[in-house]
């Protein structure tokens, strides 16, 4: 957006985004239940794409390619949006199984929906950038666009989000691997085509990280050509 987002108001919306990162993981790790848990993750996971944009335009300002931060955004958005459609997916199948989503109550979810737990699991992985998933390859290349640009601040904000995310993934799935107390059953009977929709959200967030291993840069589709200085357009026309 030229002329239209100045440097200043870039590290502005980045500043938005840093304390979206921060607050919804701290309120995330405060809540007592899975569906609000995560629509707080989401405030966090949101904040990442504000980076985006003094990462940019601090790599153009010392003449530097700026794909690196772009691609990141865009493939946080894309990866965010499979993982967080599978999180939101699993905790309702939870909330159907043991007819409450009480995250300190999750004990006999692995025992009732394995597929779900797996896929919980994939997403919450994506989604603290552990490889090779989709927020891995997301979060990396916007880490080191805020390290090529010198602006090590925000990698500091990313890297403490990722511990953030860490720590409640964690908890969700220690507590769903707790074994159910003797003769308990299911409230609801999951048909298990709802948890392969699940999981298979939840590997399409995962294994977005592969996509630097295709043929063809897909992240590059629909943007203009990048002429090097020197180098000749056709038509013998200099860019």
């Amino acid at each position: 957006m030229p002329n239209v987002v100045t440097l200043s108001a870039a590290q502005l919306l980045a500043a938005l985004g840093a304390a979206a990162i921060i607050v919804g993981n701290t309120v995330a790790l405060r809540q007592l239940r899975l569906k609000l848990l995560i629509a707080y993750s989401t405030v966090a996971q949101i904040g990442y794409l504000f980076l985006m944009f003094p990462l940019a335009f601090g790599l153009g300002f010392l003449g530097l390619d700026s794909s690196p931060a772009l691609t990141g955004g865009m493939l946080q958005a894309i990866s965010h949006a499979l993982a967080k459609a599978a999180l939101f997916l699993a905790a309702g199948l939870i909330y159907l199984t043991l007819g409450h989503d009480r995250i300190a109550d999750l004990r006999g979810v692995a025992q009732a929906l394995p597929m779900t737990l797996t896929a919980f699991a994939l997403a919450g992985a994506s989604l603290i950038g552990l490889p090779p998933s989709g927020g891995f390859l997301a979060k990396w290349l916007l880490l080191s666009a805020a390290l090529d640009s010198a602006q090590w601040w925000w990698a500091v904000v990313m890297l403490l989000g990722g511990l953030f995310t860490s720590v409640y993934v964690f908890i969700i799935v220690v507590r769903s691997l707790a074994p159910a107390e003797a003769g308990w059953t299911p409230k609801t009977r999951v048909p298990q085509y709802q948890q392969m929709t699940v999981l298979a959200l939840a590997l399409s967030a995962f294994l977005l990280g592969w996509a630097v291993l295709l043929p063809e840069d897909i992240v590059q589709f629909g943007r203009e050509p990048l002429h090097l200085p020197g180098e000749h357009m056709q038509g013998g026309q200099t860019p």
